[in-house]
């Protein structure tokens, strides 16, 4: 969650909502329904029990449906295999239409909004923990299993050089469609800066020869949620990009404080693996470009609002 999607209002009522919600929890009152934010998703609190998660209006089609499917049967999969709670979806929507889904809410808040009040030693067991979660969802036997679940992806049993060789081609094919959409935003310094980061990205090799895992590929410190009470971890949300990726992705705290990175990595059992380091940082450098390029398509404004302010803060993060 970034700042846009915390601004974002709803694009859709609960009014609206209601008569589809009431097919699953009848005696539910508008009242009882909380907006919390809009990305992929407007977010609802339920009761202060359940989540309820509506398709943003550019994916209220076929294509929102099966990303909600797909989710449901990633979560499915990830349920009593990981360290942490993780959403449990009870109901799901089946409906191009308006496709929603229902879970059991986590308690806790995002660590992004408790971080300033808890003390160095908190932060860095918290960071320890996370370490030991993304250990666990990275590993190799939870790949294999995943693998024997979802027969789609059963090339990566073969070996993963088919794999790489496609995914650096995808990425080749990111960097022309940010140059074409995104650059008329941009000043020349910042073009130069994006295209540095893309090009040196795709100019070492090393950087495609990891083994690719079950990623979050949303993983930061809105999606991580702590017990105010306690300040343990509780659970881990928004699943909606997990998928076999670089792992890497994963592990882009570099907003949290070195003493935060070094709790995760000193814990995270591939720390170790060629051009990690590298990798991180090409892929929190290119944060802006996804905001800038549904902003552009899409025509929304404020996506490209964020992707603006992205670009200057990675800017300073990575000179």
């Amino acid at each position: 969650m970034s700042f846009y999607e915390e601004m974002n209002p709803a694009d859709i009522t609960v009014e609206e909502i209601l008569p589809h919600v009431r097919k699953f929890l009848p005696n539910i009152q508008t009242k009882s329904i909380q907006f919390f934010y809009h990305g992929t998703y407007n977010v609802f609190e339920i009761n202060q029990k359940y989540i309820l998660r509506v398709a943003d209006r550019e994916f209220r089609n076929t294509r929102g449906l099966e990303m909600l499917r797909r989710e449901y049967k990633i979560l499915s999969f990830l349920q009593n295999r990981l360290p942490l709670s993780i959403p449990k979806i009870l109901y799901l929507y089946d409906s191009s239409k308006i496709p929603f889904s229902i879970h059991q809410k986590i308690p806790g808040k995002s660590l992004v909004f408790v971080s300033n009040q808890l003390s160095s030693n908190q932060k860095k067991k918290i960071g320890e923990e996370i370490g030991r979660f993304l250990s666990v969802l990275h590993s190799e036997d939870l790949k294999n299993d995943f693998l024997i679940s979802f027969p789609d992806q059963k090339e990566l049993m073969i070996g993963n050089s088919n794999f790489n060789q496609s995914y650096k081609l995808r990425w080749i094919k990111r960097y022309e469609k940010a140059k074409e959409l995104t650059y008329q935003y941009l000043d020349q310094e910042q073009q130069d800066w994006l295209s540095k980061i893309f090009e040196d990205y795709l100019n070492n090799d090393e950087n495609f020869t990891f083994s690719p895992r079950i990623s979050h590929c949303d993983f930061d410190t809105s999606n991580i949620l702590v017990d105010q009470t306690t300040n343990q971890l509780t659970g881990v949300i928004d699943f909606e990009e997990a998928k076999i990726w670089d792992p890497a992705v994963d592990l882009l705290f570099f907003d949290d404080g070195p003493e935060f990175m070094n709790a995760v990595l000193d814990n995270y059992t591939f720390s170790k693996q060629k051009s990690l380091l590298a990798r991180m940082k090409f892929y929190y450098s290119r944060t802006c470009v996804p905001y800038l390029v549904w902003g552009t398509t899409h025509n929304r404004p404020g996506m490209i609002e964020e992707g603006l302010r992205r670009i200057r803060k990675n800017m300073k993060m990575f000179p």
